[in-house]
């Protein structure tokens, strides 16, 4: 996304048109050069911040701020991905500012040498020696260390600048395999640091296939142990890397995640078209959830996605009225009817948790509103989508490794979470009472 600044209220457009996600940020200047690169968990607030009082900016920055005239950002899935886009851009771009402001200090770059038995993986200021494999640069020690942590939970590597003849607290901890006096082979370490050159390389899917190959191998050689530690760092690799783009994915297209969100929901409308008519994809997605315990403390829950992500102003919570019994149709038939009598904005389509029982409930009482919208279920079980028809039920076909069925999913188990916390909450209060 790209902003012109030219006077105060452009500014306070920019500010609010902001996301409130991770992303790395540009400033240029009036003849458009890149004169600082940063990275933000949140970029409406980190962005904010540079536009306060002066007086309380110090001289460096106010001077970059002085210099400003275009703005543009770049969203991400997560903090990692911003560390590692910012560092890609800064050494792509060498911005005047991001030197000054580090009082010229050279940049920070993860080193990993390969002209060593037992690769060391360390930080480095330079990277000008041969027979060395350098990421970076990274705008100060912490980001570096920052990243290095996140993969040293997952491949145990060697730190030590000088080899130790007994194990360190690393080992001990279990943050090192200890190299050093062969409690694990040179060729297997090395294939540990190369698995790390991998995750750094952005080349997520090989690490995992390679991963993958030495699970197998391992659970038909009956290394049952082995098999569990590598099934262990898989999940380990997904957890963090959820949605993990490369950096150079995001510098080739700046509005890469807009674009993804725009072919899950495109996608979707494609599966469902045709049982159900959507003129267009579906941008607002409304999702409702009962929870109960033997209808006790029975709450509805109402999520709302919009552009295919949570718009969580628009959440709805309902106290179930019906006498406390475990009627989850009739209950959901309540929350939908009340929902439908209030003006607020209409759904482009409705997604029910559960199976045909909640599914023809959700259809009554929106039909008594005298609403039209479209309406499918997600069967958790299963994750079976069905759709009612003139002829009974039917079920879409959605393959498991599609974006949209993984869309949907994300918002069931989202208004899944939004019910049952407030479920707890009534239960809590009235176990206090």
């Amino acid at each position: 996304m790209i902003f012109n600044m030219n006077t105060k209220d452009h500014l306070k457009i920019i500010v609010k048109n902001l996301p409130d996600k991770p992303g790395v940020y540009i400033y240029r200047d009036e003849s458009r050069k890149i004169i600082y690169v940063g990275k933000a968990i949140n970029l409406k607030n980190r962005v904010k911040s540079y536009f306060q009082d002066p007086d309380k900016l110090g001289a460096k920055t106010a001077a970059l701020v002085s210099n400003i005239d275009h703005i543009e950002y770049t969203e991400v899935e997560s903090e990692l991905e911003a560390l590692l886009l910012e560092a890609e851009q800064i050494k792509r771009y060498r911005p005047r500012y991001n030197i000054v402001l580090k009082d010229d200090k050279s940049y920070l770059y993860i080193k990993i040498t390969t002209n060593e038995d037992i690769p060391l993986i360390t930080t480095a200021r330079n990277e000008d020696i041969k027979g060395v494999t350098y990421f970076g640069p990274f705008p100060s020690a912490q980001t570096a260390k920052n990243v290095l942590k996140t993969i040293r939970r997952i491949f145990p590597y060697r730190s030590c600048k000088t080899l130790p003849k007994t194990p360190c607290l690393f080992y001990h901890i279990k943050l090192c395999p200890a190299p050093c006096v062969g409690y694990i082979s040179e060729e297997h370490y090395k294939r540990v640091v190369s698995q790390i050159t991998l995750f750094l390389s952005g080349k997520r899917k090989t690490l995992e296939r390679e991963i993958q190959n030495e699970m197998l191998k391992a659970s038909e050689e009956l290394r049952f142990e082995d098999a569990l530690k590598l099934k262990k760092q898989l999940d380990d690799i997904k957890y963090i890397t959820q949605n993990f783009t490369r950096p150079q994915d995001y510098i080739d297209n700046p509005n890469l995640l807009e674009d993804e969100r725009q072919q899950k929901l495109e996608e979707l409308k494609s599966y469902l078209s045709p049982y159900l008519t959507l003129p267009q994809a579906p941008n607002r997605i409304e999702c409702y959830d009962i929870s109960n315990i033997q209808g006790k403390q029975a709450v509805g829950a109402m999520v709302v996605f919009t552009n295919a992500e949570p718009n969580k102003s628009e959440y709805r919570k309902f106290k179930i009225r019906i006498k406390d019994t475990p009627d989850d149709y009739t209950m959901m038939k309540e929350m939908l009817t009340r929902r439908f009598n209030n003006e607020w904005p209409l759904p482009d389509l409705v997604v029910i948790d559960g199976g045909k029982g909640q599914l023809d409930a959700a259809h009554d009482a929106i039909g008594q509103s005298g609403i039209s919208v479209p309406i499918i279920s997600l069967a958790k079980r299963l994750e079976e989508i069905f759709i009612k028809t003139d002829q009974g039920f039917a079920k879409v076909e959605i393959p498991h490794n599609k974006k949209s069925l993984q869309m949907l999913q994300h918002i069931r188990d989202e208004a899944h979470r939004f019910g049952i916390t407030f479920h707890r909450s009534l239960r809590a209060k009235k176990m206090l009472a």
